[in-house]
């Protein structure tokens, strides 16, 4: 074997095979039930009753009790796994990205397959040459505000206001996942494809479709017709990109597959709508947070530094990438252990982020942010970190506030479902239960 000639890691644990299997049991499987590429209603909701996460964290409490604070190697037969247990390993691995700990692993390959098979997340090196600043270049990664961020407040605003007024006229005045996800689709579509694209509901709907298989990874065969389909309706908005919609920006030539580019990005923007009905939610509860966001919606200002810190808190409280997953790609000498190259890494964000030694840790605390969207020492990393951090770290948060804010500036946002004590929040937040009631909000004169 040819070791790294230092250690990435002073010393290495092994967990016995109870432990691994108590791991594979209460960790692994809830996360691949839950679904990792789109989420299943019915599996969140017994989550939720169930509380899931919390009893993940109080798992990996035990591991690092028991064996210490080191990297935990799982026996796992054919695919061993280290289990982070601290935080400064965390910060290691991803600041060690993409070498020696590959951001390409077999399960992300075995899934995006299904959907985006040539995507920067499943690159190689040389691949990963070409597209992380294709990425960059269209998601604008290095600026706090994307370039067009005044064209997609008009985007969000104009949506949710013509929402704001579908619920007045239905005289409900709730709004639940169904009604917004409608709205936020339509506005991830006119984001990244164009004004052409606000009602391809199709489009939608074979992702959603593709993804659904994903969620079996190699337990289910790519279904290579509908990934043809899905291409050509993407390639509809690229061979002539609108003005102002992210896929304009991409780099013309090369082989970037920028259908692959592009399912990823409203891929992900599921994940970010999920994070603003779940703000609104946490808003809703907290008063003195509440007049702080409002106060930044009715300025106009396009960066809302509050209220960026209150979606990064919501992140932090239910990730919506729960694991981080990297890969060796090369053998590494660990105190007396050799971690053979091919070796995954399992990072658990829920145990992190919730550490019961934080005393924000099951409370809403948007203070801890400052001005990052990470922070990596203490092992909290809602957009990942280091040199392959999400290309969409900036642009995410500035999208999502818009959203938070086109709500806030035009209604009073009361919790319905489900009843939360801020001072003892739940491991575990079903986004397909949250029910809302807006009232409109009358303007002085």
């Amino acid at each position: 074997m040819n070791a790294r000639s230092h250690a990435v890691f002073p010393r290495v644990n092994r967990a016995g095979w109870t432990d691994t299997l108590r791991v594979i049991m209460t960790i692994v499987a809830p996360t691949v039930a839950k679904g990792i590429i789109i989420r299943r209603p019915t599996i969140e909701h017994l989550a939720e009753r169930q509380d899931w996460n919390a009893k993940a964290v109080k798992q990996m409490q035990r591991l690092k009790k028991k064996y210490g604070p080191a990297p935990l190697l799982l026996p796992i037969p054919f695919r061993p796994q280290l289990l982070l247990l601290d935080p400064a390993d965390v910060s290691t691995v991803l600041q060690s990205s993409p070498e020696p700990f590959a951001a390409a692993t077999p399960e992300k390959h075995a899934a995006l397959a299904h959907f985006e098979p040539k995507n920067l997340l499943v690159s190689s090196a040389s691949q990963r040459a070409q597209l992380r600043p294709a990425h960059e270049q269209a998601l604008a990664t290095a600026d706090r505000l994307h370039p067009y961020s005044a064209h997609f407040k008009g985007v969000i605003d104009a949506e949710f206001l013509q929402l704001l007024g579908d619920i007045r006229s239905n005289r409900s005045g709730e709004l639940d996942w169904p009604a917004f996800s409608q709205a936020w689709f339509r506005v991830v579509r006119r984001l990244v494809l164009g004004e052409r694209a606000r009602n391809d509901i199709k489009l939608t709907e074979t992702l959603n479709d593709l993804r659904g298989r994903a969620n079996w990874a190699s337990a289910a065969p790519v279904d290579r017709r509908e990934l043809a389909l899905f291409h050509q309706q993407v390639g509809r908005y690229l061979s002539e990109p609108d003005k102002h919609s992210l896929v304009s920006r991409l780099p013309k030539g090369g082989e970037i597959a920028p259908e692959s580019q592009v399912a990823q990005w409203l891929f992900a923007f599921d994940a970010a709508g999920i994070t603003v009905i779940r703000t609104l939610a946490m808003l809703a509860c907290h008063v003195s947070y509440w007049g702080k966001a409002v106060e930044e919606a009715m300025s106009g200002d396009l960066d809302r530094p509050f209220t960026r810190s209150c979606l990064l808190e919501v992140l932090r409280l239910w990730p919506t990438t729960p694991v981080i997953l990297r890969q060796l790609t090369e053998d590494i000498k660990c105190g007396g252990r050799i971690i053979p190259r091919g070796t995954g890494v399992i990072i658990l964000a829920p145990f992190f982020h919730r550490d019961p030694e934080f005393l924000y840790a099951n409370r809403m605390d948007p203070s801890i942010w400052g001005p990052n969207d990470a922070l990596p020492a203490a092992g909290l990393v809602p957009f990942s970190a280091g040199p392959v951090i999400c290309p969409a770290h900036n642009l995410v948060p500035t999208v999502a506030s818009l959203a938070v804010g086109a709500f806030l500036s035009a209604a009073d946002v009361v919790l319905l479902q489900p009843s939360l004590a801020v001072d003892n929040l739940p491991g575990t937040l079903d986004h397909f239960a949250i029910r809302l009631r807006l009232a409109a909000r009358r303007r002085e004169k």
